[in-house]
């Protein structure tokens, strides 16, 4: 009974009814095919008749043939991992064939004439066997390709939803870095300029509200996020000194250029925090433009590594975009980068 329960949940599902009524459609346009070739050629009408009822029934007993094997004993026979069942296979095969075709075995058996030696008929009875055996064989190759296809398709799921958990980790890190480096800022200009750090508190406060509500798609409005950029750069230039030259340079022309999110800000966080001296001049320069479609980030300044016992916090650093790049854009962009005990020079190119 749970033999008979389980054929009848796997053929009734949604996708097998599909693939039965694919082989239903099969059957029916051989049928219609052989149908129009016969009242093409033949110009006896009876014998087209005949002719197409013949050629129904034949392609009918081929078809539950394969049915059978498909939706039964490939399935719980020839697919288990039993050996006795892979030999019950093949000999219930050969008594339900033997058993299926007797009527036209009969049929065709009679109308040969009764003479010692029917070559004809055996001939007959090795083609068809041989035609019949073709449907379980069929079976047993369409089964396969359809499982291995739904584990392909699942095995694309499961890798895409892994590539999605780990690009929100990677930005659900990135927004508490972003915060943190911010305030530090904020921190330090209560101390020298609280006129400053009362204004940066509100910059700060739309700078949040589009890291929190405006990045949740995968891809974002390169105009939006050139607007955070320069909301960023500002915010940060509050605290730099006058020994700072700080210059950007911001050149789109397709107002519909789509970028993830986010994906500049690292390197601009370093560059406020390793491109700044407190008493050596010190520049920061970055620029976005557009060349031939596509995005180039340029960022270049000066290089004063902080030092092990900097407390202004690590971070997640480089490779965290690196990261998000390959899983958003692979082989669609490029990484040039420069260090030399004076300068630090980076240049990313992506094809959106």
């Amino acid at each position: 009974m749970k033999v008979l329960e389980d054929i009848k949940k796997y053929c009734l599902s949604r996708y097998n009814l599909s693939v039965l009524g694919a082989q239903v459609g099969i059957y029916a346009l051989l049928v219609s095919i052989w149908s129009l070739v016969i009242m093409l050629l033949e110009h006896d009408v009876k014998a087209a008749k005949e002719s197409m009822c013949v050629n129904a029934f034949v392609l009918f007993l081929l078809l539950i043939v394969f049915m059978a094997n498909f939706y039964v004993l490939v399935p719980y026979l020839f697919e288990a991992k039993n050996k006795i069942k892979h030999w019950a296979f093949w000999v219930i095969n050969l008594l339900f064939i033997v058993l299926w075709n007797h009527h036209i075995f009969s049929i065709y058996n009679a109308d040969l004439p009764n003479a010692p030696i029917r070559i004809g008929f055996y001939q007959f009875g090795v083609m068809w066997m041989i035609l019949n055996y073709a449907m379980v064989v069929a079976a047993i190759f369409v089964r396969y390709y359809i499982r291995h296809s739904t584990l392909r398709r699942q095995l694309r799921e499961e890798k895409q939803k892994m590539t999605e958990a780990e690009l929100a980790w990677l930005k659900n890190q990135l927004n508490p870095h972003f915060l943190f480096n911010t305030l530090n800022n904020i921190a330090s200009l209560t101390q020298t300029s609280p006129n400053n750090a009362q204004k940066a508190i509100g910059q700060l406060s739309e700078l949040l509200r589009y890291a929190l509500y405006e990045t949740q798609p995968k891809e974002v409005s390169l105009n939006g996020e050139i607007a955070f950029i320069k909301n960023y750069i500002n915010l940060m230039t509050l605290r730099s000194g006058s020994n700072v030259e700080i210059k950007s340079q911001f050149i789109i022309h397709n107002t519909q250029l789509l970028i993830a999110p986010l994906v500049f800000l690292t390197p601009i966080e370093n560059a406020f925090k390793h491109g700044i001296s407190a008493n050596k001049p010190s520049f920061i320069h970055i620029s976005i433009t557009e060349d031939n479609g596509k995005i180039v980030f340029l960022c270049e300044n000066s290089n004063y590594p902080k030092n092990d016992t900097d407390k202004s916090g690590k971070g997640i650093g480089l490779e965290n975009m690196y990261r998000r790049l390959e899983l958003i854009y692979p082989d669609r962009y490029h990484i040039e980068q420069r260090i030399t005990p004076e300068v630090y020079h980076l240049k990313i190119i992506i094809k959106p």
